[in-house]
């Protein structure tokens, strides 16, 4: 499905209508915001220590273009560890959170010539919105059916239509819906990229947050060039210092006009802050057994909200592997979601956002909880939920 106009989704229609209500009612509980600092989830003591004793008068001056290069450094043995690909440090550029780096991703991608851009269904919201910016946009469906996995099949059959389609988006983990792509699928993306002379763009920003193992698209690149996302608000818990980066994979360097006008882009904008920048090198070194302690209680809040989903009739829910969304699916033909979702804030004070706000048409149908709030509040909205749908189907 080509998509010319996605006003109706995202920061716009339902969800500004619902933050209206939410400001009028006062009080009520949001269970679809992933801020992991405000639930309690930050750094390990140690770092956060260091952190406070950073003399922050050090960092007033202007940053370099492409960020510090010893995080730069650092960051490429990042990738090099999970994705067990060499990303070199001179082909990484820090932005001002993961989506700052949408806007010049697409800007340079689109820069030479137009053409469409490939996008999941359900997706997340500020990609679909910034890709449209600069270029059409479709979407290929995510099988709920097969664990939120892409419809490789439906995928090529959507490519022989769309003929001038670009680039192929992905993300895993996932958002909203929590799938973490298995080899065998990113083995078969890949291979597609390469048979129809894409260039994949990969959103990994949760790539530790997983309840198994992860694999990286970057891992079956070969000769697939690759835009590489990432960034240290969710994994590391900095959100609030809104430090991303791009990664640039091209070992046939076919695509070398991306990346020369996606410098100059980043060379007018004069870099990130270099306290931020200080910041991540310091949460590049927190120890793993803290990292897991969060990923275990995202984990144990995960298999509660699933279990108590399961309990109430017309709703489905596919487990998530990773991130801290779970997108259950709702049985009723009468109810809209964003019928169910007014319904639930107004009369329960229950804050969750619509499947429809995430893609045209798999999407919808659809609710997102957070798995990060505390184990009461994931309990108490998921009975409001199941009062609400009595209410509204009786």
């Amino acid at each position: 499905m080509r998509i010319r106009d996605i006003s109706s989704f995202g920061y716009s229609g339902v969800l500004t209508e619902l933050e209206n209500i939410a400001r009028k009612r006062g009080s009520y509980l949001h269970l679809s915001n992933c801020d992991p600092p405000i639930y309690g989830y930050t750094l390990d003591s140690s770092i956060i220590e260091q952190i406070n004793q950073l003399q922050i008068s050090a960092y007033t001056s202007y940053p370099s273009w492409n960020g510090d290069e010893d995080l730069r450094i650092a960051i490429s043995k990042r990738i090099n560890k999970f994705c067990n690909t060499h990303v070199p440090s001179d082909r990484l550029i820090m932005t001002n959170g993961v989506s700052e780096s949408f806007p010049l991703t697409f800007a340079a991608l689109f820069h030479q010539r137009s053409g469409s851009i490939a996008i999941p269904d359900p997706s997340y919201v500020p990609l679909m919105v910034q890709a449209r910016r600069f270029g059409d946009v479709w979407f290929y469906t995510l099988d709920e059916l097969d664990g939120w996995n892409p419809d490789c099949d439906q995928l090529v059959r959507s490519l022989e239509v769309h003929k001038e389609t670009k680039a192929l988006l992905l993300i895993t983990p996932n958002s909203p819906t929590g799938a973490v792509y298995p080899e065998k699928i990113l083995a078969e993306l890949m291979n597609i990229a390469a048979q129809y002379n894409l260039v994949v763009i990969t959103d990994e920003i949760y790539d530790s947050l997983t309840f198994g193992d992860f694999h990286s698209p970057l891992q079956y690149a070969e000769e697939v060039p690759v835009v590489y996302l990432n960034g240290f608000s969710k994994v590391y818990r900095l959100p609030g210092y809104r430090l991303g980066y791009i990664g640039w994979y091209d070992p046939t360097d076919r695509n070398t006009p991306f990346w020369e006008y996606l410098v100059q882009l980043c060379k007018a904008k004069f870099g990130v802050s270099l306290l931020a920048q200080e910041v991540a090198k310091l949460a590049l070194q927190e120890p793993e057994s803290h990292l897991k302690e969060f990923v275990t209680s995202v984990e144990k809040k995960h298999l509660l909200l699933i279990d108590e989903l399961s309990k109430i009739e017309g709703i489905s829910v596919v487990p998530a592997g990773g991130s801290t969304y779970v997108f259950p699916k709702l049985h009723f033909d009468q109810i809209s979601d964003e019928q169910l979702v007014r319904y639930l804030l107004q009369e329960y004070g229950i804050f969750l956002t619509p499947g429809s706000a995430y893609g045209p048409s798999i999407a919808p149908g659809h609710v997102r909880f957070v798995t990060l709030v505390p184990e009461a509040d994931l309990v108490k909205g998921v009975h409001a939920l199941g009062k609400s749908l009595l209410d509204l189907s009786t």
